[in-house]
């Protein structure tokens, strides 16, 4: 049984090490082996100086402003601050995101649980309509007949 075509040598001259499970290098897009697979351990010549780049995010809006190299982050951010940098916009409600909307509960939910009564998001415990008050059964109790007027006389 031969298994000439699995695996690759390693790129680096000095090694030339066949690995079966070899890493490329995300810049030179060369194989190596595990020793030699960082881009400081092969001298790889397309790798960003120092210790690695860093992309500038607004202070504003959250967005990466993408520089180029030897160009001064700062001139960058200034012109996309004054290109009309939009910040995210506040929420109107007080609670934070996918919060439950009963009013002394304070558990978050992963995924979202909608009443189908009166449309507010609810953790499981208070994901039944009466564990929340809902609106809807407010207004069905208020529409039954009373108990007077549920007997009704012979004639």
């Amino acid at each position: 049984m031969e298994l000439l075509d699995i695996g690759r040598h390693c790129a680096n001259p000095d090694c030339k090490q066949l690995d079966y499970l070899p890493i490329k290098c995300q810049y030179c897009k060369k194989d190596f082996c595990f020793d030699h697979s960082k881009p400081s351990e092969h001298n790889c010549s397309d790798a960003p100086s120092g210790d690695g780049e860093r992309v500038p995010v607004c202070p504003l809006c959250g967005v990466p402003v993408p520089i180029v190299r030897g160009e001064d982050p700062n001139i960058k951010m200034n012109g996309h601050i004054a290109k009309g940098c939009h910040p995210p916009s506040a929420t109107n409600s007080s609670k934070p995101f996918n919060s439950c909307s009963f009013s002394r509960c304070k558990e978050r939910v992963a995924i979202r649980v909608v009443c189908s009564g009166c449309g507010k998001n609810y953790c499981i415990k208070h994901r039944l309509e009466p564990d929340h008050m809902c609106d809807k059964i407010k207004k069905d109790i208020k529409i039954k007949p009373s108990d007077s007027e549920l007997v009704t006389t012979p004639t």
